[in-house]
């Protein structure tokens, strides 16, 4: 596993001794955001978040980064060093080998552009797999952590809840080993539910109140996985939203690929 503590101690040591560069910088900035005349507490959470970034020190850019790496993204089993192949086209050849509604729906938007390649209909099809990459996302999910477990439900269960039912995005059942994925400690035997999203930040915003109703069909151990642009969305907001998943007994765990890495990842497979 990746010594992310190791990293970040290393980069807070530089941060010690680039003190006196800090307060430079920092005053610098202030005089940046007084002459653009930006009154921040008026702007919104996000526009503040996203301001703040823009004119972040580079080194504090990177402790950050490093801190939300050892959070979000640390495993014991190689799990986020795999995510990395997301977008690779060769991964999602296999995926692609291994599922045939997969290959039934990437071979229709082939065939669509071999016999009409306007614009319109590139336009087309990039939509339609804009919409069908987060089914991709699941089944790499269940590929990679298919050798963990004992057993991958290759059919959506449908879980009865209090408000309705739901169908979880992935169920892995009887963990091989005592593993760790992000914060959550899974012990030997044990199963795993998981709520995918792969999509943009404001996606993933949008989608929070979707997901906190999910897990509620989790059974046991519950994760909330989801693209690299999660780490985009204000800390305030991410807290928010990680505070009520642990009411429900679930947490976050970000794969280390973006929406877009898999949107082209997806393109680039297509047999043209």
């Amino acid at each position: 596993m990746f010594e992310f503590s190791a990293m970040v101690e290393g980069l807070k040591n530089i941060a010690t001794k680039t003190e006196s560069t800090q307060e430079v910088y920092k005053i610098e900035k202030i005089k940046e955001w007084d002459q653009k005349d930006i009154e921040m507490e008026k702007l919104p959470l996000e526009d503040q978040w996203k301001y703040k970034v823009e004119y972040m020190n580079p080194l504090e850019q990177e402790l950050q980064n490093a801190n939300d790496a050892e959070r979000y993204m640390s495993d014991d089993i190689g799990l986020n060093e795999k995510t990395r192949e997301f977008s690779d086209p060769t991964y999602i050849d296999e995926i692609r080998a291994k599922n045939e509604n997969v290959d039934q729906v990437l071979t229709r938007q082939e065939e669509s552009l071999k016999t009409n390649n306007s614009d319109l209909n590139y336009q087309r099809v990039d939509e339609q797999l804009e919409r069908y990459k987060g089914t991709v996302f699941e089944h790499q999910l269940k590929d990679t952590l298919k050798d963990h477990f004992d057993k991958v439900e290759d059919k959506q269960q449908v879980v009865q809840v209090e408000w309705g039912e739901t169908k979880p995005d992935v169920i892995l059942r009887g963990s091989l080993d005592d593993i760790k994925i992000g914060e959550l400690e899974i012990n030997k035997g044990e199963d795993l539910f998981i709520e995918a999203k792969c999509g943009s930040s404001d996606y993933i915003r949008n989608e929070m109140g979707h997901m906190l109703k999910q897990v509620e069909g989790h059974d046991g151990n519950s994760l909330v996985v989801v693209t690299k642009d999660y780490l985009d969305i204000n800390p305030d907001v991410r807290a928010e939203f990680e505070k009520k998943l642990a009411e429900k007994n679930s947490s976050v765990y970000v794969v280390d690929v973006t929406a877009t890495d898999v949107s082209i990842g997806l393109t680039n497979s297509l047999r043209l």
